[in-house]
């Protein structure tokens, strides 16, 4: 989770990331009363804080410094606090939302205000620094707990192929991501780093799935001879979904060179194989227009769609939520009469390190095991109780004679109504009914 390093209404924002007055700017200026809290804006580890002699650092005079690679790949640095109300110290965990400090006006500057630097990994020392805006867009107010939609939630993901070598999915994982969708092969190439991709995952606890980057018969291979590649690349597995990606084109020509025939024989001779097909991943700017017209989704499954909206460089959550979030505009526009269940919302994300697709999925990681898997798990029903004969024979004599017991475990017989059994109490019942009877046979008839 993000969160905001001040609450709204106490700041305004004096000056942003960019270049400013011959230099370059490389932080968010909020300007504030000095004293006024501030918070951390992700979970993380104090590298410097109270420890730091005030006025020691250049510039800033003060500063709070956070290590939060872990879980959001960035450190976080809050310059020209006020020294003496510093609440934290180097060695410190802080979570998001807990207040570091207040701010001040030590160092150079032109008034109080607080100002915030966001650096990618592998940190203040060695990373490099990003716009704070960007990298706040959607982030929660302190003190509120983060918004959802309908009781919904969005997790993300990427996938890679062999331009990615050398990426930490591990870090990837660290930094936030749920899920990776790695190629397969591009026709009948195998990607050289699959298998290295996938055990990476698989180690870090990713969600798992990955892809085939189909190509038209008419390029001069054909289907099944790029799923028997499929099967070298897999070695039997058939556990793990195969999405068929539709977005081939004619090298020399530009043109589109699928046919919805040829996706549907793809998919046909996965499942022959035993491969599980979650869908279709593919473009407005191909499944629309390839050769005899936009197919129809019907028994494809699902619809992994690309649709990048800006397409800016940053951290996956920020370029998100500066596209729509959850409104993004891809989600609504529908392909083959079906609308994204997978979301590819930009190509430039920066995650370990790498400039990678990244991918929303607006549901839980369960629900998503059950789109790649086909398999969704349900809660086990609860074991039907199995009573003994002597137990229903104990049950029925508490019923009857009440649940007191002697000291060897026979009923005491104290009942359960003012001290009578139920059959003593179903006695004295019959026998007030017969008082009330003959009360009733002794009052005068009215006359008429």
């Amino acid at each position: 989770m993000v969160t905001h390093p001040m609450k709204p209404g106490t700041y305004t924002v004096s000056s942003g990331y960019g270049t400013r007055w011959g230099t370059f700017h490389a932080g968010l200026d909020l300007a504030c009363a000095v004293g006024t809290p501030i918070y951390a804006a992700a979970d993380g580890i104090v590298v410097q804080g109270k420890d730091r002699a005030q006025g020691s650092v250049s510039g800033f005079g003060s500063w709070i410094w956070i290590d939060c690679q872990e879980s959001a790949g960035v450190d976080l640095i809050y310059g020209h606090v006020h020294h003496p109300g510093i609440l934290v110290r180097a060695g410190d965990r802080v979570t998001a939302g807990q207040q570091i400090g207040v701010s001040g006006n030590e160092g150079q500057t032109t008034g109080p205000h607080l100002h915030f630097e966001v650096w990618g990994p592998p940190g203040r020392t060695g990373g490099q620094h990003r716009d704070p805006a960007a990298w706040l867009a959607g982030a929660t107010p302190p003190g509120e707990k983060p918004s959802t939609t309908g009781g919904s939630m969005t997790i993300f993901g990427v996938d890679v192929s062999q331009w990615q070598d050398g990426m930490s999915l591990a870090q990837a994982k660290a930094e936030g991501m749920t899920f990776a969708i790695i190629r397969l092969c591009d026709g009948t190439y195998a990607d050289p780093v699959f298998r290295s991709h996938l055990d990476d995952a698989e180690t870090a606890g990713l969600l798992a799935a990955t892809y085939w980057y189909l190509r038209a018969p008419s390029e001069g291979t054909t289907i099944s001879q790029q799923v028997d590649v499929i099967d070298r690349q897999l070695g039997g597995r058939k556990d793990l979904g195969v999405w068929i990606d539709v977005e081939s084109v004619n090298k020399e020509t530009g043109e589109k060179t699928l046919t919805g025939a040829d996706v549907r024989a793809a998919r046909d001779e996965l499942t022959r194989r035993g491969y599980r097909v979650p869908g279709i991943y593919t473009g407005a700017w191909y499944w629309e227009r390839m050769p005899g017209g936009e197919p129809s989704m019907d028994g494809l499954g699902c619809l992994w769609v690309s649709n990048y909206g800006r397409n800016l460089v940053g951290p996956p959550k920020s370029l998100y939520a500066g596209d729509g979030g959850d409104n993004h505009p891809g989600w609504s526009y529908p392909l083959g009469d079906r609308k994204p269940d997978l979301l590819q919302f930009g190509s430039q994300a920066q995650v370990a390190g790498k400039s990678v697709d990244i991918n929303a999925y607006r549901g839980t990681r369960t629900d998503l095991e059950a789109l790649f898997s086909g398999i969704r798990h349900t809660a086990p029903s609860a074991p039907v109780a199995q009573i003994s004969d002597s137990r229903r024979i104990e049950l029925a004599l508490d019923k009857l004679a009440g649940p007191e017991k002697e000291p060897d475990g026979t009923p005491s017989f104290t009942g359960w109504f003012d001290g009578m059994t139920l059959v003593e109490d179903v006695k004295q019942i019959k026998h007030d009914v017969s008082d009330i009877k003959a009360i009733l046979q002794k009052l005068p008839t009215s006359q008429e």
